[in-house]
Formats: structure tokens, sequence, C-alpha cells
């Protein structure tokens, strides 16, 4: 029985040591206090059911640390909060199949509960789902097309852009025929995957679902976000927002970015009232690890105020027709660095 009390303890750390792991980034990366206290919840139960069901001499006894065959074992280094949430993520979940055979032989009056720790937890691991969808490219422009010239020519401009370094192409398209918009839907997604570039989809998850395009946008009157994460869990979604109160409620409902707009007076949303650079700074505020993006207005002339204001991306329609795309895209981008360098340099 020893050599079982010695499993049951391996497993038992392991368990309750990724729980805690995964419980630090629910905390600290996501910042979800429900997720973060369901899982400290069930690395709580999980102590109390071992720890009523069997002596802690007998585990302690069991354990041998220093002639373990594991002690040596190598594990891969961890590139991201990604990998480190799935490495974790399948400790778990293996510890605790591993805790519920064993207690089989030990307790078997423990078995179901352990059994329901374990379908427990791969509830909650639907609440980690955010650090394996795809994130917004490392690439300060975003894109958005607007339909105008015929598929070919959107198309053909889309592959401009993505030669030019862009890496977010959004779709947008207010009125107009349903097929029309799949057609080129299908040819932008198409190119952005050739690219590796994310493809977004703005308000229709149907059209987004149809062409496995990376991402969804959502305005404030549109499907509510957590609707849309239902039938499209797997996709970057964002959320427009012009207030404070906006971006709360956008956060809340478990967004991935926040589009904030219109900074400056806009041609494309004639009626959109300009919340400026001070906006974009309190959204930033509260926005924490989730990327912002200014919108609104926006051109190489103006595109550093936005950027030193808090904006991690800049989303531009207007002036990428305006010219030459790849001169401009170049300028959205130098702007950028060119922020980074002054911020680098201000006092703090």
């Amino acid at each position: 029985m020893e050599k079982f009390y010695r499993v049951l303890d391996v497993d038992f750390n392991r368990a309750r040591e990724g729980l805690r792991v995964l419980e630090d980034c629910a905390r600290f990366y996501l910042e979800e206090a429900e997720l973060t206290g369901a899982l400290r919840d069930l690395r709580h139960r999980l102590s109390r059911l071992t720890l009523e069901t069997f002596p802690r001499a007998a585990l302690l006894a069991g354990r041998e640390s220093e002639r373990d065959l594991g002690r040596n074992f190598k594990s891969p280094d961890r590139r991201d909060w990604t990998e480190l949430v799935q490495a974790n993520s399948l400790r778990v979940s293996e510890a605790l199949r591993s805790l519920e055979e064993v207690s089989k032989v030990l307790g078997p009056d423990s078995t179901p509960a352990y059994q329901e720790l374990r379908f427990r937890f791969y509830q909650l691991e639907k609440g980690l789902a955010r650090f394996y969808r795809s994130r917004l490219p490392d690439f300060p422009v975003y894109a958005i097309i607007e339909p105008g010239a015929g598929i070919e020519a959107d198309v053909a401009f889309a592959r401009r852009l993505l030669a030019a370094g862009v890496r977010i192409i959004q779709l947008r398209l207010k009125c107009g025929d349903d097929r029309d918009f799949l057609d080129l839907a299908v040819g932008l997604a198409g190119e952005c995957r050739k690219a590796a570039a994310l493809f977004v989809v703005n308000d229709r998850p149907d059209i987004a679902l149809l062409t496995r395009a990376g991402g969804i946008h959502l305005g404030q009157r549109d499907l509510p976000p957590a609707e849309v994460r239902r039938i499209c869990p797997h996709l970057v979604l964002g959320a427009s927002v012009n207030s404070e109160v906006s971006a709360r409620r956008a956060l809340a409902a478990g967004v991935d970015y926040l589009a904030v707009g219109a900074i400056f007076p806009t041609a494309t949303k004639e009626a959109a009232r300009p919340v400026g650079l001070e906006m974009l700074r309190r959204v930033k505020r509260l926005a924490g690890e989730r990327p912002v993006v200014a919108i609104g207005g926006l051109n190489p002339g103006n595109a550093g105020a936005a950027y030193e204001a808090g904006a991690d991306y800049l989303a531009v329609i207007s002036c990428l027709r305006a010219g030459r795309p790849e001169k401009t895209v170049a300028a959205l981008a130098a702007a950028r660095d060119e922020s980074i360098k002054k911020l680098s340099h201000r006092p703090t």
C-alpha cells in the first residue's frame, strides 16, 4: 500500500500546485475575480477531500522525493502565458484522474468526489479559453476595408496592405448584399491566411464562421459580446467603446480588445462626436493587459499623439485610400517607433 500512497501524495501535490498556477494566471493576467475564486475553491475542496480521507502521516511516509525518478526530468521552457496555462491545465486534469483511480484502491468511498472535482475542473478550464485564442499581431496598423471598388479591386487593395506589413484587416459593411459581403470576405480571408495575418469581420458572426476568420468586431448596438462568445468561442473578440462606462461593460463581457473612438473628427462616421485623446488615456488605464485600438480621423500627422495617449493599434480607413497605402502604412508604423522613443525618455 505504501506505493499507492506515494502516487497519491505526488498527484495531490501536482494537482494543487497546478491549480495555484492557474489561479494566479486568472488573477493577475485575466484579472477575473469569479474565475480566480472558482479555481481557489476547487483547490481548497481538493485539499479538504484528500486530507479528510487519507492520513497525512501515510502520505508523508510514502513520499520519497530524493529517490523519485521524475526528480531530474526536464520540462520544456514556457514561452508565454498560453504555454504556461496549457501545461498546468494538462497537469491538473491528469493528476485528478490519477487521484480518482488510486482512490478506488485506498478509499473507494471518495472516488465519486474525486470524479466530481475532475469534471468541475473541465468546466472551469473553459474560462481559460482566452489564453488559446489568437492575439492581435505585433504590428500597429489595424486596416479596415469598406467595400466599394468591387470584389477583385478590394482584394487587390488588401494584398497591397499585407505586402506593406499590415497584419490585421477588418471587413466592414453596414449595408448591401449579403452574398457580395460573403464573397469579399472569402477573398480577404484567403489573402490574410497566406500572409499569416488576422482577418476580422465587423458585426457578423455568421460571416466570420463561414470564412474561418480569426476575429469578430462588435459595435455597441450589435449582438452582446457574451452571446457572440457562445457561438464563436475561438475567435478574437473586439468591441467599440466611446466612454468609460461602455469600456467597463465590454471588459466585463470578456472582450479581447477595445476600439476607442472617434478620437478625431472623421468623414467615415460624420455623426460620431470625437471623444478625444483624454478618453483614450482613460480607457487604456481601464483595459489593463488588453490591447486598445484608437479609431477615427487618424493619419500619419496625428498618429504619434494617439500612440502617446495609450493606443496599441491605430484603426485606419480613409487615409489608406488616399495616395499610396504602402507609404501611409510605413508612416503609421514609424510614428509608433518614434512615440516609444519619446515615452522612454520622458521623466517618470
